[in-house]
This record gives C-alpha cells, structure tokens and sequence, in this order.
C-alpha cells in the first residue's frame, strides 16, 4: 500500500475510533493529516469511500483461508485457529496502535458493527464469509467423528455452530471485560473444553 494512502487510513480511523462515522467530518481527517486537500483528494474522493475502505480492510484481514488448516483431527483444526485469530487480532492492532487504557484497540470492533447497519454490502460479505466457516468446521467435524476422534448425538451443523458461537461469545465478553486474559486464552479455553465432553 501506498505510505500516504496507509497514512491516511490510519489517522481517518483514529478519529472514527474517537468519534463515530457520522461525528467525522472531512475537513477534520484532512486538518488531522496535515496534507493540502489536492494531496488528499487524489487518494480519497468522500467520507463514504474513505469509510468503506477502512471497513474493508478489517473484513478482509478476518476472513479466514481455511485451505491452510491441518485436517488431520478437531483438536489441530481449532488450535490452528485460534492461533490464526492471535496473528489476525496483532495486525489489527498493529494497525491501530493501543489506547493506555485498551479501548481504542476494542473500540475497532465496534466500526465493523456500524459499517454492517450503514452499508449493505458488508453485511453480505459477513454472511458469505459465516457460509465458508460453518462448512469448514462441519468438514472437520465429520471427519474427527468418522475417526472415532469424537462421540456426540449433536449433528455436525449443531457443532460447527456450537465452535462459532463459541467464537463470538468469547469476543462479547473479552470487550466488556477487564481483559486481564487474552481473547486467544479465553477461545481456546472455551474450545477445550467443548473438545473434552467430545472425546470418545
């Protein structure tokens, strides 16, 4: 990516992280990056597409490429994926640099949820994305069941869904919470134990 461009992205997101999308003005990112408007303009037009690339970039370094994922057993499969959250949440916050109080890095999560209500198209993207995750996990379901490597009554959709909601819940109360412990800790705690009431 171009420095000037990812210049901009980050300070732009900054201030969305203070304020909100509709709070932001586009005299204030341009006053807050200190380039002459031409300079600005060439890379980003409105407020709109400057929002929906910021967006972007977060849905996009979510989705999850489940074709690198060891397939051997579940208990490889979701360790290989919570530590692909790990790396996933460090670039994050990598991007967006860390509050001394950890909100900032919270309050990201946050543009995602609000972006999904303003414009259509990410919520797709998410649900397309849920889609690709939900089959990923009954494969691995299926074939940890066929092994012997797990014994359940549950069906492989309940399951897949049972690990993803898992996932979600865990982020739910990792944000509202003190975070003395990673999201990562939490997940795989919560994944273990799942895995320990399967094992046959």
């Amino acid at each position: 990516m171009n420095e000037t461009k990812e210049y901009i992205l980050k300070t732009s997101l900054m201030l969305f992280l203070q304020k909100s999308y509709k709070d932001v003005t586009m005299k204030e990112i341009v006053e807050k990056t200190g380039l002459s408007k031409g300079a600005f303009y060439h890379y980003f037009t409105s407020k709109e597409e400057l929002y929906k690339e910021i967006v972007n970039l977060f849905f996009s370094s979510g989705a999850i490429d489940y074709s690198t994922f060891p397939k051997d057993s579940l208990l490889t499969f979701y360790n290989y994926y919570v530590e692909h959250m790990r790396i996933t949440f460090q670039k994050m916050y990598e991007l967006v640099g860390l509050s001394d109080d950890g909100k900032v890095a919270v309050n990201f999560f946050l543009i995602m949820f609000e972006a999904i209500g303003k414009f259509p198209e990410f919520l797709t993207f998410e649900l397309e994305q849920h889609k690709k995750d939900i089959q990923a996990w009954i494969q691995i379901i299926n074939h940890a069941k066929e092994t012997g490597e797990i014994k359940t009554i549950s069906s492989d959709e309940q399951l897949a869904n049972l690990f993803l909601y898992c996932t979600d819940g865990v982020f739910i109360r990792f944000v509202n919470s003190d975070q003395n412990t990673s999201y990562e800790a939490n997940l795989l705690c919560a994944f273990d134990s799942i895995y320990n009431n399967l094992k046959n």
